[in-house]
């Protein structure tokens, strides 16, 4: 079968209540033995993704069974590859959005053998291309279910939950048999219809007297041969939840623990009447006791609370909210998530102990209630974030950062990242970015599809595996940021869910911008922006992160500040994107003024330099003339726009910049497809032109970012085919680092980086900065000099793909001796004339070479004492000075030898290797 991430609601049974239904069928219910079975598909219903297709759309299902050696509603058997457009599974339109599928005998049609029992017909409706799919409301699996064989029976209302309203208080119940039967209905013990040798009874109710009342629903079916059977619904009859004043003072949505140990569950809900606080502690069950109150606050806006005592401190308690008696939605603010679709994927190893989704609930994420869900113990307390201005940021996707190697599973977790911090460390970097980890749609995702903004998404670990990660994060000096989606959300969220789309207020029905995915959030609506704001709050204050990179940021104006949603009003000046963004600053401030607020704005000058007035970074996005350069094409180029003052210009320090992101293209792939005569094909000359564009990035002052794997470069297309991101898993590549030219570019990272970081002073805003890296820049060579109180450090790159080239560059002292090589292109000899002003160095390459005594960290991990000796050659690794047996690492931290004498040498292939003698750790690369 087709592998979904999505459990069934088709048709419900047995004193559940009906839907409508995607999935009509001929007979009606189906039995295992019914014969000339006939599928009817309403298209107008469900996820409509096959709505007004005419009668010449070629239309398939999707079709298997469900049967008694099924693990769950997600194991099809017997069903065809996906994508077979077989004559036997086509559709057949009858009328406008009905179409039809003839079956005839059930095991016949699917090829059922031996002992199985079929349970449950499974469906998903396609075009013939697969690109348009019929699916159940929120994107299910249509499933119908298959009764037994004799005698069955179910009752069925035209109630959307089991809650009666003013509103919907006239009832229509079914009573439908599967052979002629003596029908009765009972409601509240009084018999109100009967039928005798009947198939279908219906029957309808007015409830009268409203009031908070459980109301018995009894249905009886006696067949031919005297056996009975009985089938029983309950329903609450309720009013609107009633008015009382929250309590307490300023109402606090999500759950509040009170002094007396009592907890106080809150949800906003505008425009709504009623709803019930369904929790384990009250067995999901409406009624009078589970009834919330509301209130409303300055703004006219609805919340809905209820006091809740006796709730362990240290136990789970699943929840979720029943509105206006027909939306079941889960906390906006819930700690952690259950989700009835996408949970029984995550294995045990990476979250043990996962709460088992309650029985007898369904079609609802469940939030978790844990009063010490957050009582982790912190070794880190007094963390100090590098300045915002000297940041190197590793942005990392869990998913594809770590799992099985080689392989597209993205099955990457939080706490395999955290056996990379070594290599994180080595690397040098001193911030990692977040793909988001919000509670998010299915198990494989970028995650900026978020339903849930408190819960951290269970496919990655435990919250505690989050926790334990930027601790240690922090214990090895790197900060950590959060990348989160404020401009849509998927359709889980609770405030989604819970309106029709065209009068949501949460929601806008079309995005006034040009760059809508998903669901748009109306940010003008005052709940959304209390949200933010608690979000924001709470990821500092309980995992201790560090600061935010906010997507999208040119979507975040408001509602009325575009004049259309084209492209050139939305990249427009927008002054109401720096006023929504100033904000969440000042808010944000209130509690962490320190903490990093970075935008991916890629507007004007004008409007980002007006953001970074008020502290905020902004995202520098030079990845096309990045590729130009790494394939070797002069034209377009130019690399000054690391610099911010040459960046239109921008505010000093103000920029991220960075050549790769998950947004972008590779650098590599940009190589192998496309680069000059000299570039594709020649992987050392490729990775000495990544290494001289890395240069140029990271030796000139302010903030850059590097995406994960780009310090190995990777050649993994991002893109799809139409030149969209392609968000599917991508190949797991440590391994790329046994290959020694990557390995060599890992090195030059890491010398740069380093050495960057241990000088942070000399690229000050007070130094003085030469950047001869534009455009024009190409025959005679690239140089950037920085210099700062008589320290000079000077980065020359060699733009030629096969010439070596002498490059005249301004040396402050004409002293030699005044100066050295601190890092240059891997496996490569560069040459200098301080009393020449020349650098001479080999095509595609780069040096750098600064001023004697200054400090540098390039080549070595230093930690405990310093009395270790290491040394890499050609082919092997010699020790010396060592107190301890020595082991050896690879960068990803395999054993790669053992010296338990402590000192010798042992033969390596060529790479980059983590010496380990004791306290004391060394990085040393192999030729």
């Amino acid at each position: 079968m087709r592998k979904t991430l999505w459990i069934t609601l088709a048709l419900l049974l047995t004193g559940v209540l009906g839907l409508h239904a995607q999935v009509t069928t001929e007979p009606s219910p189906l039995q295992e033995d019914s014969k000339d079975v006939v599928i009817y598909f309403h298209a107008n219903e469900g996820n409509k993704g096959l709505i007004n297709l005419g009668p010449t759309t070629e239309i398939y299902a999707h079709t298997g069974v469900l049967t008694s050696s099924s693990k769950d509603d997600s194991d099809w058997k017997y069903a065809p590859t996906w994508g077979q457009n077989l004559a036997k599974y086509k559709m057949e339109y009858v009328s406008e959005n009905l179409w039809k599928l003839n079956i005839g005998d059930i095991r016949t049609y699917y090829g059922v053998t031996g002992t199985e029992t079929v349970k449950k017909l499974a469906f998903v409706f396609r075009t013939a291309d697969s690109k348009k799919e019929g699916k159940g409301t929120g994107n299910t699996d249509i499933l119908v279910p298959v009764l037994e064989s004799g005698l069955q029976f179910f009752l069925s209302s035209t109630l959307d939950s089991d809650v009666i309203t003013p509103e919907t208080a006239n009832v229509t119940f079914t009573l439908t048999a599967t052979e002629p039967a003596d029908l009765t209905l009972k409601i509240s013990g009084q018999t109100v219809a009967t039928a005798t040798s009947s198939k279908e009874l219906v029957y309808t109710h007015f409830f009268e007297n409203p009031g908070n009342k459980t109301i018995p629903v009894v249905a009886t079916a006696k067949g031919a041969d005297g056996k009975s059977k009985t089938q029983t619904m309950r329903l609450t009859y309720t009013e609107a939840s009633p008015e009382v004043p929250y309590p307490g003072g300023a109402i606090k949505m999500g759950p509040v623990r009170n002094d007396d140990g009592t907890v106080t569950f809150c949800i906003g809900a505008p425009q709504k009447a009623g709803a019930y606080l369904l929790g384990s502690w009250n067995n999901f069950e409406a009624g009078p006791a589970s009834l919330m109150n509301s209130c409303v606050d300055e703004n006219g806006f609805r919340y809905f609370w209820q006091t809740v005592s006796g709730l362990e401190n240290d136990k789970q308690y699943p929840y979720y909210f029943l509105i206006d008696g027909k939306h079941k939605v889960g906390d906006p603010y819930a700690r952690l998530v259950l989700d009835p679709d996408n949970d029984k994927y995550i294995s045990p190893e990476v979250y043990p102990d996962l709460p088992a989704y309650p029985s007898g609930v369904s079609g609802v994420c469940l939030a978790i209630y844990q009063g010490n869900i957050n009582d982790y113990d912190w070794q880190v307390r007094d963390f100090k974030a590098p300045a915002k201005d000297n940041l190197v940021i590793y942005e990392l996707l869990f998913r594809d950062f770590t799992g099985t190697e080689g392989a597209k599973k993205g099955d990457g977790t939080v706490r395999q990242a955290i056996e990379k911090l070594p290599y994180l460390k080595s690397l040098g970097i001193n911030a990692i970015e977040l793909l988001p980890i919000n509670e998010f749609n299915g198990n494989i995702s970028w995650g900026y599809n978020p339903n849930f903004y408190f819960a951290p998404d269970k496919a990655y670990g435990t919250p505690d595996d989050y926790k334990e990660f930027i601790d240690l994060c922090h214990a090895n000096g790197i900060a950590v940021i959060l990348d989160v989606v404020f401009n849509q959300t998927d359709w889980q969220h609770p405030w989604y869910k819970m309106y029709d789309v065209d009068s949501n207020p949460f929601y806008n029905p079309v995005a006034p911008h040009a760059y809508s995915v998903l669901n748009d959030i109306n940010q003008g609506n005052p709940l959304i922006r209390q949200q933010w704001v608690d979000m924001l709050r709470y990821w500092i204050e309980e995992y201790n992160v560090d600061g935010y990179r906010f997507d999208l940021v040119k979507g975040l104006g408001d509602n009325d500040s575009y004049a259309n949603n084209g492209d050139a009003a939305t990249n427009a000046y927008n002054a109401s994107r720096v006023a929504n963004m100033k904000y969440l600053k000042e808010s944000i401030d209130q509690y962490k003024p320190e903490a990093y607020f970075i935008n991916e704005n890629l507007a004007g000058t004008k409007e980002e330099n007006e953001m970074a007035a008020l502290g905020m970074l902004n995202w520098a996005n030079v990845n096309y003339s990045g590729c130009q350069y790494a394939k070797g094409n002069s034209s377009s180029a130019g690399l000054s726009r690391f610099y911010a003052p040459l960046d239109g210009p921008r505010t000093w320090g103000s920029t991220v910049s960075y050549l790769e992101s998950h947004d972008e293209q590779r650098l590599a792939y940009e190589q192998d497809q496309y680069g000059l005569n000299g570039v594709k094909g020649n992987l050392a000359n490729s990775m000495h032109r990544l290494g001289s564009a890395a240069a140029q990035m990271i030796m000139v002052p302010g903030s850059h970012m590097i995406w994960q794997f780009s310090e190995m470069g990777n050649y993994d297309s991002t893109k799809s085919a139409d030149g969209g991101n392609n968000t599917d898993p991508k190949p797991v590549r440590w391994n790329l680092l046994d290959d020694p030219d990557r390995a060599g570019l890992v090195e030059n990272y890491s010398e740069l980086i380093r050495f960057r970081l241990a000088n942070q002073e000399h690229f000050s805003q007070d130094a003085t900065v030469t950047d001869r890296c534009g455009d024009s820049y190409w025959k005679n060579g690239r140089f950037i000099t920085v210099d700062r109180d008589g320290k000079q450090v000077i980065t020359v790159t060699n733009p030629l793909i096969t010439e070596e080239l002498t490059v005249a560059v301004p040396f402050s002292s004409d002293n030699q001796d005044d100066y050295e090589i601190i890092c240059q292109s891997y496996d490569t000899q560069a040459s200098f004339s301080a009393k020449d002003n020349t650098v001479t160095l080999p095509a595609n390459c780069f040096v750098v070479i600064a001023s004697k005594g200054m400090n540098s960290a390039v080549g070595e991990i230093s930690e405990g004492g310093n009395s270790l000796m290491v040394y890499g050659t050609r082919g092997s690794l010699v020790v010396d000075n060592a107190s301890a047996p020595v082991n050896v690492y690879t960068l990803d931290g395999r054993r790669a030898a053992t010296l338990e004498k402590g000192n010798g040498s042992v033969e390596l292939p060529a790479g980059v290797y983590v010496v380990r003698s004791g306290s004391d750790v060394r990085k040393i690369v192999v030729r």
